[in-house]
């Protein structure tokens, strides 16, 4: 503060202050912002600098020529035509819509769950359908304005290639549509020298191929021969390196340019498209090329069987046509059972066109002689030369769209209903000091029931088996509705809810519930076979008492659940008693029929990885989480035991552990020989699994202070109770990523059941490159598993980083 002598004042003049005059002024672009950041971290030196030109230049190198070869030479028609064969091996056509099903109930509980648990913005909201627009849109925008590739074929009684070359066929048969239009002509673009002949880019026969591959190999032979010549008219050369390139020189043969010595395309050609059942030319299907003018349109009347016919008089001379609307053909065998169910009525040959996935059946036509004619096998026509991007997207990229585009928006459809519906829980339901109440539950029963519900579906029924499925959600129903009631007794005090529940579960037992029951118990009480009656009194006093205990938990934690929640839950728990009780007969019958066993040697591709990976997850981490705990114990046997199964197990490979499980115990024991393999498999992926998860959970829970425990004591807590409240859950928050670590790893590791004949999605690969038709393609099929395996694992390790952003660490971090 500033104070003034009044006796001698000071005269302070005025100041005007202009805005105007002061311009803004901005940070230094270099000291704050992206800039920055770069100099910094990637030119703050001269030898970062350096390392990141290097490290750009490679970066760049790596993706040009992973682009090129995507786009320009990789045959992704090993993906197009066998992607349900990699996504469900040979499971039974006839039980397909049960994976639809399980994929339907699935992508409803991530709905929910995300309702739940997380928030969709609306940018997140509007790229999801915005991505599921565009892949029906481009598939459409692509063959509006993509016109498909054409297709040349060699003409001409000339072996192409000297006397072991390609003879042209004179006539070969392709598959086409009514109404499609066909095109023949003369292809002199390529006719003219051995440059243009070399640059054919796409589907060609195999007489084709040569002629270009013989041009190519003339254009070679041809600047190998001016090079040396070039050498030797200086003097730079040695006489030794002079006497070399003589010699080389003289190997070195020149040759006629292909396109004379061929007289290719030089005379007439007899063209006619023929119909495959007659034989017979189609109406104006007959022309005689003689010049580039020439061109021969016929439209196809119906579906099936067409032939090219080609004939040229002169015996030496070739031509090159250059067709629209004739493509490559895959052949496959399937085997079909009678319409009555009966045993197979034998293999049947399918003619799939690999543009567009056109199938015939109809049989091949004939020769005069009896025999089938060729027709344009896809092994011997197939893409030829550099693919131009506009070929990339018209026969790659929009028939693989429209494989996925309707699965996909499905899929997206029911996720949306089912986080809607979690949204209206909460809005009209849940309490509003726990605005997310109802609709967590609801996600995490939906967690624990469908991937029970998956495997059912997708496995199957037998009578007993739906028997059991019936006991098992009549008992799962009768103990929701026992806690239920509990909740609103919590609130309400009112009895009637509970004694009036206990009665109804009482009578509908006494009315049916021994049919669902007594084949259970049965088989464990075989003492008591004989007396039904008895087997009744033990079912309705176990099932009182467990719902007894049911209604006591929900007592104790019910405080929040309102009235509106308890009566749809209880609606729907009684609706489900009442059919398993009354459909005890009738259901297993009507199920075992409409969802027959399936029969697991045929389970394959992605769902038997999904299924070794959801099955190894649900069964490692409880087990797990008991053999931690079992090592941690005091009781030496509990405790040494523990130690030891876990040591020995992360002491031998997993593909051992396969091996003993495929190999070992059927020889072991006969009678588990015809256990399915796929279910041993999956019982060794728990088991080694396992291992790894206590392992993990043992360190969380040394993480843990240990006056945590003694508060926890002090409180009055027993031993269990510490455990299960205080030190257990904050173990497992603290080792979620080690242990989303160990579920990836998991994943990737079900690839090696393919050692042991399991044909999962690795094993289908390898399966499908074996085939004839795509021999040499296993960089575009491993490419494409890679992909996958790369897609679920970031999905995975995105689902944890979600659940540590929730507050998982906290324990650790207070303590610091």
């Amino acid at each position: 503060m500033t104070t003034i002598n009044q006796q001698h004042p000071v005269h302070i003049p005025n100041t005007i202050v202009s805005g105007d005059d002061i311009s803004p002024r901005h940070a230094p672009l270099l000291e704050v912002g992206p800039l920055a950041w770069v100099k910094k971290n990637l030119f703050n030196t001269l030898s970062d600098t350096i390392l990141t030109f290097v490290v750009i230049a490679i970066v760049i190198s790596v993706v040009v020529s992973f682009v090129t070869w995507t786009v320009g030479q990789a045959n992704w028609y090993t993906i197009n035509f066998n992607l349900r064969l990699l996504m469900l091996g040979r499971f039974e056509p006839e039980a397909e819509w049960r994976i639809t099903l399980v994929v339907l109930m699935t992508a409803f509980t991530i709905g929910i769950a995300l309702a739940a648990w997380a928030r969709i913005g609306r940018g997140l909201a509007l790229f999801i359908v915005g991505l599921i627009a565009l892949t029906f849109i481009v598939p459409m925008v692509i063959y509006t304005a993509l016109p498909l590739p054409n297709y040349y074929a060699s003409a001409g009684q000339v072996r192409i290639g000297g006397d072991n070359g390609q003879l042209p066929q004179p006539q070969m048969a392709f598959t086409g549509r009514a109404g499609e239009t066909v095109t023949v002509r003369f292809a002199d673009q390529y006719a003219d020298t051995d440059a243009s002949l070399a640059q054919v880019n796409s589907f060609a026969d195999a007489a084709t191929n040569a002629a270009l591959n013989l041009a190519g190999n003339r254009l070679t032979t041809e600047a190998q021969i001016n090079d040396l010549k070039k050498l030797l008219a200086g003097d730079t050369l040695t006489d030794r390196q002079r006497t070399r390139a003589e010699f080389d020189l003289k190997a070195l043969k020149d040759s006629d340019p292909i396109v004379d010595s061929l007289k290719l395309n030089q005379q007439p050609v007899k063209v006619s498209i023929l119909q495959g059942t007659t034989m017979e030319p189609l109406p104006d299907g007959e022309i005689t090329l003689t010049d580039s003018q020439s061109l021969l349109t016929v439209t196809l009347p119906a579906d099936g069987w067409y032939i090219l016919q080609k004939e040229i008089d002169d015996p030496d001379s070739a031509a090159i046509l250059e067709t629209h609307g004739i493509y490559p053909i895959l052949q496959r065998n399937i085997t079909r059972g009678a319409e009555d169910e009966g045993p197979a009525i034998g293999s049947i040959a399918q003619y799939v066109r690999m543009t567009d996935l056109y199938t015939t059946e109809a049989e091949l036509p004939l020769r005069e002689n009896g025999r089938t004619l060729p027709f344009i096998v896809v092994t011997s026509n197939q893409y030829r030369g550099m693919t131009p991007f506009s070929d990339y997207l018209r026969l790659y990229v929009a028939p693989f769209l429209n494989q996925i585009n309707s699965f996909l928006l499905i899929v997206c459809v029911v996720a949306a209903i089912g986080y809607f519906i979690g949204r209206m829980l909460d809005w009209f339901l849940s309490p509003e000091l726990h605005p997310h109440q109802l609709s967590s539950r609801t996600a995490v029963w939906l967690l624990g029931v469908v991937p029970i519900l998956s495997f059912v579906a997708i496995w199957g029924f037998t009578n007993d088996g739906v028997r059991q499925f019936l006991i098992l959600l009549f008992t799962l129903a009768w103990l929701f509705a026992a806690y239920l009631a509990g909740t609103q007794f919590a609130q309400s005090r009112n009895v009637l809810a509970l004694s009036t529940l206990v009665v109804v579960a009482v009578v509908g037992i006494i009315f049916r519930g021994q049919n669902l029951v007594y084949g259970l118990l049965s088989n464990a009480l075989n003492t008591l076979e004989a007396n039904p009656n008895l087997i009744l009194v033990i079912v309705v006093a176990l099932t009182i008492l467990v719902g007894i205990i049911a209604a006591l938990i929900g007592r104790t934690r019910g405080q929040n659940t309102s009235s509106l929640a308890f009566m749809v839950g209880l609606i729907v728990c009684a609706v489900i008693i009442v059919i398993c009780v009354f459909g005890a007969s009738r259901l297993p019958p009507l199920l075992a029929d409409a969802v027959p066993l399936t029969d697991t040697r045929r389970w394959g591709g992605v769902l038997l990885t999904m299924l070794l990976t959801i099955v190894g997850i649900i069964g490692s981490l409880p087990l797990g989480i008991l053999l931690a705990l079992g090592r941690r114990s005091k009781l030496p046997v509990l405790s040494t035991a523990c130690t030891i199964y876990i040591e020995l197990v992360r002491g031998i490979p997993f593909i051992t552990v396969l091996f003993m499980a495929t190999l070992l115990i059927p020889l072991i024991n006969p009678s588990l020989a015809s256990f399915p393999s796929a279910f041993r498999a999956m019982i060794a992926t728990v088991l080694f699994t396992a291992a790894y998860i206590a392992e993990v959970v043992r360190g969380g829970l040394q993480a843990i202070p240990t006056g945590q425990d003694e508060a926890a004591k002090a409180l009055g807590l027993g031993g269990i109770q510490v455990t299960l409240f205080i030190t257990l859950p904050q173990a497992l928050r603290l080792v979620i990523p080690p242990m989303m670590g160990s579920f990836i790893g998991m994943f990737k590791d079900t690839s090696l059941v393919a050692i042991v004949g399991l044909l999962d999605l690795t094993g289908m690969a390898q399966n499908v490159v074996s085939q004839t038709e795509f021999l040499g393609l296993r960089r575009e099929t491993f490419m494409f598993i890679s992909i996958f395996y790369f897609v679920f694992s970031y999905f995975i390790a995105a689902i944890s980083r979600r659940i540590e952003a929730t507050g998982a660490g906290q324990a650790l971090r207070t303590q610091i």
